[in-house]
């Protein structure tokens, strides 16, 4: 019995031996790389780890836009206790000011790796990581930030939750702003705690590069504030704003009203968050007479001096009446840009081929992209000769039947303005990596020469006297030169023009004699004052006053400008604007029903609304502010030429009506030689 018993011991510890030597074979030799890999992949656990986000800086090295280093601290269940969440939720609860009770159960309805925390601040996250707790680790997690709120939020654009840039130059420059994430391996014990790290396989990430931009921060937060302030003050719907190096193509400053803070872009409406100075085209009504005045003398098909009869305001061209808010009997070239007479271009448009305007306007950068360096920016809109009406270069001469983009016209201006030639407007000055060393660095890049050096001079001069005695009065600076061009445009509105809804603009310059700066203002639909001159001139006022102010070598050789109208530049300024008229308005237009089209203003001849005083003798005109008892002041004698009131618009008590009079102008054949 006992030999027997002995033997079968002897055999099974016998057959569990031949088992394990089985066993063995089979882990060490047959299976050896499986089970290899699987003690690899269980010691050495690689992970990603992220690269940080680059930086985005003004001309300055101003930071606009920089990335976080926050942790986000997360449980593993499966080495979870029920002393080690207790001590968890007791930490958490302590440093973020919540209940146990929250942690808690955050832990009890999650499955294996569990988030408590996101995007924990380094300070707190350091005392977090002073407790040691197996199953409690943390990973980086980065957050974007926007030190400066909405300051260029349509510039800068903004990135989503997954750090991946949405718009503007966080969307154009993602590539060189994301980096490469690199990829770390920890060998790690049964339990998975790290124990070192294996440098031969390891690999750290590589920032992305940092975007240098040639955004100025301070005249961007100058333009930002005065869009939003003359917003308020007109009553407009939104407003768009451009600040360019007239000789370089520099975008000093850009900026949309309303804007949005990028770094919670969702709670913005899409409206908001476009970016209308590339993406909105608009009609620009009188800022083209510019342009297609810098292509009549180009041409040589106009004389300064030589005079228009501008028809007493009122001309009949295809039986379609173009009338000016002014009205003038007639004028020089030079006074039919200075008073902005439609009449005046309608007439002197004509001395243009279609194939020649057409050719000029495109090499002016019309109805093509500029190419900026920010996405979605669309094209406009230019007819071919092949489609012009016979009203199309009447109408394309006070800036109908011509859809541009913001951007498109302030690069236009600066052609005509820095000589001749058309730049390519840029907003990324240089791409540098961590170690501030150069990638990229951007150049001023010429597109065309369009005009004569000689054209260029001449409309620059022109332009200075629209902001001297002309439409863009409420333009002037105290001692420094300015020019410009006003603009007003009616709206479509359900597919016919409103009277109610225009965009007021304005571009100018300065200095006059030198410009260093050129500045874009629209006003989309102002309801109080609602003309270029009245609306965006003084905004444009404003920003380059304070722009001088903050930086004085803009103008370095200031100089005591005498104005003969220094009484004009003290009661304009005193000016809320005209009231609007309770009247039809009307601005010739490009339609099917343009021969049906009415005169453009219709006034209400009462003692309650402003008289029309134009061309009527100074006494006559006096005669009838006496009828109606109301103030005035005279500048000059002869006709009256221009008064500051609109007619038609009602009279608020107390009110100053201001009057230009000059002497009648002898009458000269217009030539075309």
């Amino acid at each position: 019995m006992i030999n027997s018993r002995a033997l079968i011991i002897t055999g099974l510890l016998l057959l569990v031996f031949v088992l394990l030597i089985v066993k063995l074979f089979t882990i060490q030799i047959s299976k050896h790389e499986y089970y290899t890999l699987i003690a690899d992949r269980q010691q050495n656990k690689p992970q990603s780890v992220k690269a940080e986000r680059g930086t985005i800086k003004d001309a300055n090295g101003e930071v606009l836009s920089y990335t976080m280093d926050n942790i986000s601290f997360y449980v593993d269940r499966r080495m979870m206790t029920p002393q080690r969440v207790d001590s968890v939720v007791s930490i958490f609860s302590r440093v973020f000011a919540n209940k146990k009770e929250y942690y808690k159960k955050i832990i009890d309805d999650g499955f294996t790796n569990v988030c408590l925390e996101k995007k924990v601040s380094m300070d707190k996250a350091f005392q977090i990581k002073k407790n040691v707790i197996e199953g409690l680790f943390s990973e980086e997690d980065f957050t974007r930030i926007y030190p400066y709120g909405s300051l260029a939020s349509h510039v800068l654009g903004y990135v989503n939750r997954d750090m991946v840039g949405v718009e503007g130059i966080e969307k154009v420059y993602e590539n060189e702003l994301m980096g490469t994430d690199g990829m770390y391996t920890y060998e790690r014990d049964v339990l998975g705690r790290i124990l070192s790290i294996d440098e031969n396989i390891s690999k750290a990430a590589i920032p992305g590069n940092n975007i240098n931009l040639t955004i100025n921060k301070t005249y961007q937060k100058i333009l930002e504030e005065e869009l939003s302030t003359g917003l308020q003050k007109y009553n407009g719907q939104s407003a768009v704003g451009i600040i360019m190096n007239p000789n370089t193509g520099e975008i000093l400053a850009l900026a949309n009203s309303p804007d949005f803070d990028p770094a919670n872009y969702e709670l913005f409406p899409a409206d908001s968050r476009r970016n209308r100075a590339i993406t909105d085209t608009y009609e620009p009504g009188s800022t083209i007479k510019a342009i297609i005045m810098s292509i009549l003398f180009d041409r040589g098909l106009a004389k300064e001096n030589e005079i228009i009869n501008t028809e007493n305001g009122t001309f009949v061209y295809k039986n379609v009446k173009i009338e000016d808010t002014h009205k003038h009997e007639n004028l020089t070239v030079r006074q039919v840009l200075e008073q902005s007479s439609n009449v005046g271009m309608a007439k002197l448009s004509e001395r243009i081929d279609d194939e020649t305007l057409y050719k000029y306007l495109r090499d002016f950068g019309f109805s093509n992209a500029t190419s900026v360096d920010l996405p979605s920016e669309a094209n406009g809109l230019l007819k071919k000769p092949g489609s012009f009406s016979a009203l199309t270069k009447p109408f394309v001469s006070f800036g109908y039947e011509i859809a541009v983009t913001p951007l498109q016209m302030i690069a236009a201006y600066s052609a005509i303005v820095n000589g001749g030639t058309l730049l390519q407007p840029f907003i990324l000055k240089s791409i540098t990596d961590q170690n501030g060393k150069i990638i990229l660095e951007n150049q001023t890049k010429k597109i065309r020469t369009v005009i004569e050096k000689s054209t260029s001079d001449l409309i620059k001069d022109f332009m200075v006297g629209v902001v001297e005695h002309g439409t863009g009065i409420e333009a002037q600076l105290p001692d420094v030169l300015v020019g410009g061009k006003t603009g007003t445009s009616q709206q479509l509105v359900n597919k016919s023009y409103s009277s109610s809804q225009h965009n007021s603009s304005f571009i100018g310059y300065f200095p006059a004699d030198d410009p260093k700066v050129i500045c874009f203002i629209l006003i989309n639909a102002p309801q109080v004052g609602q003309y270029g001159g009245l609306v965006a001139a003084p905004i444009f006022r404003e920003v380059a006053k304070r722009m001088i102010e903050t930086n004085l070598s803009l103008v370095p050789n200031k100089k005591k400008i005498e104005r003969k109208q220094n009484l004009i530049d003290q009661l304009v300024a005193d000016i809320k604007t005209a009231p609007k008229t309770k009247s039809v308005s009307f601005l010739n237009v490009g339609d099917k029903s343009l021969t049906n089209i009415s005169t453009r203003k219709i006034y209400n001849e009462n003692p309650t609304t402003m008289p029309n005083l134009i061309n009527q003798s100074m006494r006559d005109a006096i005669a009838r502010l006496n009828e109606i008892g109301m103030q005035y002041k005279v500048i000059g004698t002869g006709k009256v030429v221009w008064q500051n009131l609109e007619p038609g618009s009602n009279i608020i008590p107390g009110t100053v009506c201001l009057l230009k009079c000059e002497p009648l102008i002898k009458k000269v054949t217009a030539s075309t030689n």
